[in-house]
């Protein structure tokens, strides 16, 4: 009879691991998200916004904040712990055809957040993101408008393997090849980062570098080539004019003060959109392989009517 009873408990704790997949007891989806680290209000609004969804919508969420090879691994953990799903932002295009592949082959989906990668299309379901190289395109004519198609313009860009910066150049770039006029004189990386952007811009200021415009690739370079140019004993906005991408709330109060001149929208607000997508791929149904979020430039004349004042 003892032997009975502990055979039959053994049978339902068994059934009961191999029933739980990896859903917790209370049914609920688990779900992983490798985000980037990056120092910036942009990137903690796209992880409050994925947070804040996943909340809402009851899904246990498991948060990796690292840079590449700690995503990697990450996903790698998501895998073991049999996750039904995973939100990826990508550090930068290359290195994820084998840890994705991974993922394919336990049957877990993958959702890019945005940016791309350069890997085989069936490992990944679909990517949420801007597009990055129309608000490169944007800036471009932006910039050739206010220099009446002549004048000089410096780049601040990001990571030169990330898909934002990569796409941001070549969509400014198409538009300046079409003003001979003006002339890209110096592009450099600030590293999204203000503190690396203003060190950039002393620099050129030291060099004796003058330009007419400074085009950033986030509002975050852009805010430190503000403060490069006065303490330079410029007037940023009037002296050098100034364009970036991202329409972060410091960025409208810039503007506001006419420190900075336009920024084009580049919306971290991914969440929902996100988890819409997972949740339709976990349940088999069909997903879009790029699904595009709507961007405008904004500026003097227009930035008081942006829905949400910055993100």
């Amino acid at each position: 009879m003892k032997r009975f009873i502990l055979l039959a408990l053994s049978i339902v704790l068994l059934g009961t691991l191999a029933f739980a997949g990896g859903q917790p007891d209370d049914g609920k989806l688990v779900v992983g998200f490798a985000q980037i680290k990056e120092d910036s209000p942009w990137r903690t609004t796209e992880t409050n916004s994925v947070q804040q969804e996943a909340e809402r919508l009851g899904i246990d969420l498991k948060l990796s904040v690292t840079e590449q090879d700690g995503q990697i691994s990450a996903i790698r953990d998501f895998i073991a712990q049999n996750v039904d799903g995973i939100l990826l932002a990508p550090q930068t295009r290359s290195g994820w055809n084998e840890v994705l592949g991974e993922a394919k082959d336990a049957g877990i989906p993958v959702v890019l957040l945005d940016r791309g990668v350069d890997a085989p299309e069936d490992l990944w379901v679909t990517q949420i993101s801007s597009d990055f190289a129309y608000e490169g395109r944007e800036a471009g004519k932006w910039v050739a408008e206010r220099l009446n198609g002549k004048g000089k313009v410096a780049e601040l860009y990001g990571d030169p393997a990330a898909d934002p910066a990569i796409l941001r150049s070549e969509g400014f770039m198409e538009i300046m090849a079409k003003y001979p006029g003006i002339e890209v004189v110096e592009s450099k990386t600030g590293e999204w980062s203000q503190d690396k952007g203003r060190q950039v811009v002393e620099a050129w200021l030291a060099a004796g570098i003058v330009v007419d415009v400074i085009y950033a690739h986030n509002d975050g370079m852009a805010l430190g080539a503000i403060d490069a140019l006065k303490a330079a004993g410029l007037n940023p906005g009037e002296d050098v004019l100034i364009i970036s991408v991202d329409a972060i709330k410091a960025a409208f109060e810039a503007i506001d003060r006419g420190d900075l001149n336009a920024t084009v929208e580049c919306s971290p607000l991914l969440g929902p959109l996100g988890f819409e997508m997972l949740t339709k791929a976990i349940n088999g149904e069909p997903v879009d392989k790029y699904i595009i979020n709507p961007d405008a430039l904004y500026d003097e004349s227009n930035y008081k009517d942006h829905p949400t004042g910055g993100f």
